[in-house]
C-alpha cells in the first residue's frame, strides 16, 4: 500500500509540473464594441470616405471576424444579451424604450 501510494504521489507531481512547463502562454484579448459601426467603415471594405487607421493598424496585428451575430436587430436587446448572456426571450428586453440594466438580476451581469 506505501509503495502504490508514492508511486501515486509521484506520478501526480511528474504530471503537474509537466503541465505547468508545456502550458501554452494565454493571449491578450481586446474586445472592441462600437454601436452602429456598419460593416462598410473601415478596414472591411475598404471604404475611402472613412478614415480609421487606428482600427485598421490594430487589425492587422490581430484576428477580425467578418462575420457578425446579434441576439437581435436594435441595440437594446442587443446589448442586454452580450452584457448577460442571456436571450432577449429571457431578459424581456425587446425594444429600445427602457433602460435594460433593471430588467437583468445583478448576479448575471
Amino acid at each position: 500500500m506505501t509503495k502504490r501510494f508514492g508511486l501515486v504521489v509521484t506520478f501526480c507531481l511528474v504530471v503537474f509540473t509537466a503541465r505547468g512547463l508545456f502550458a501554452a502562454e494565454r493571449p491578450n484579448v481586446l474586445f472592441i464594441a462600437v454601436d452602429d459601426l456598419n460593416h462598410w467603415v473601415g478596414h472591411l471594405a475598404r471604404n475611402p470616405q472613412t478614415k480609421t487607421p487606428n482600427l485598421d493598424r490594430l487589425a492587422a496585428r490581430g484576428v477580425t471576424f467578418t462575420r457578425a451575430y446579434c441576439a437581435a436587430p436594435v441595440c437594446n436587446p442587443s446589448r442586454a444579451a452580450l452584457m448577460s448572456g442571456m436571450r432577449p426571450s429571457t431578459t424581456g428586453v425587446y425594444d429600445n424604450g427602457e433602460d435594460w440594466r433593471p430588467q437583468i438580476p445583478t448576479e448575471k451581469t
